[in-house]
């Protein structure tokens, strides 16, 4: 979860997504995966991950009129088996395809218990949480990241391994009567504005993250299938389609009945909260996924609170599209 902005503007979720949905549709995208796309930013949004929610919408919005990304992609499945499932995306952002792999993921659990889809040649999927989710309401725990095949490049200044990229990650498992444990976030742990001392003082911290980071970036992009003639091809005309994605999906009952799963995690949750003391300056005890329950709770009653620059941003990109402001 993000920190809510300093100044802001409560809009409800349904103008939010309604508005969203207008815009991605003015600039291009297909009529129902626009639509798609605007439920899943404005359920960030709700959750308080403003950095991947209805912010992202101006941004898709040049990316689709620039031809940075595919408007009109053509979806297919390229490969699938009984436990799996690969998509190729055809350069479009990742969202529709993602959820295609994930909801095939899920069916395929149903008889088998676990499977895995992905998908190649995408842009942005936003937060990995979208899929973990999806799959946490089938019954399911999931795991999620996007990567890519990265670039290197030799001579002049060499770049910090410390802050060589942060791919979307999640984890899901989904509790009973407790908020579900969710960790969702980029794989860098240090951001690089923290200053360069704080690699002497605590360098676990960015070991954990080169490590996150570099098995994240690969399991989203060679595994997936981005090193090769095809991923070159598809980057090369739409550039801001680099990158794949993948979901492991497995039921919550594999090993033990799945209450007993449900029960364990809100044991897990209630007992952080019950009984460990906060992290030093903060006033409870959470593990990952508590305060986004609350806030969409809240946020679904009261209006989200939209930052006053990012309003600007939305609503300058509604004039620029010839559509009536957000608010």
């Amino acid at each position: 979860m993000n920190l809510p902005p300093g100044k802001f503007k409560r809009i409800s979720a349904e103008r939010l997504r309604e508005f969203s949905g207008d815009c991605l549709k003015a600039a291009g995208m297909k009529p129902d995966h626009a639509e798609q796309l605007a439920v899943l930013l404005t359920n960030g949004d709700l959750r308080g991950v403003r950095s991947h929610g209805t912010r992202q919408v101006p941004g898709y919005c040049r990316n689709l009129r620039d031809d940075m990304v595919n408007p009109d992609p053509d979806i297919r499945v390229v490969k699938e088996t009984d436990t799996s499932v690969l998509i190729d995306g055809d350069g479009g952002l990742g969202y529709a395809p993602m959820m295609m792999a994930t909801d095939q993921a899920i069916e395929k659990v149903r008889d088998r218990g676990l499977a895995a889809g992905a998908v190649c040649h995408i842009g942005h999927y936003g937060s990995a949480g979208h899929y973990v989710r999806r799959a946490m309401e089938e019954g399911c725990f999931a795991f999620s990241v996007q990567g890519a095949h990265p670039v290197f490049q030799d001579g002049g200044d060499r770049p910090s391994s410390a802050y060589w990229g942060n791919p979307p990650m999640c984890f899901g498992l989904p509790g009973e009567v407790e908020p579900s444990l969710v960790l969702d976030g980029g794989t860098t742990l240090m951001a690089d504005y923290q200053g360069e001392e704080l690699q002497e003082l605590i360098p676990a911290a960015f070991f954990k993250s080169i490590g996150l980071t570099g098995v994240s970036t690969a399991l989203g992009g060679a595994f997936v299938g981005m090193n090769n003639a095809r991923a070159a091809e598809v980057g090369a005309r739409w550039p801001a389609a680099r990158l794949g994605g993948m979901i492991l999906v497995v039921d919550i009952g594999l090993f033990a009945p799945a209450r007993e799963f449900r029960d364990g995690v809100d044991h897990l949750v209630r007992g952080v909260r019950e009984t460990m003391a906060p992290v030093r300056g903060y006033d409870e005890a959470t593990v990952p996924g508590t305060i986004e329950s609350r806030k969409e709770g809240e946020y679904r009653q009261d209006g989200v609170p939209v930052g006053l620059e990012d309003l600007a941003l939305l609503n300058q990109t509604a004039a620029d599209l010839d559509l009536p402001p957000l608010a």
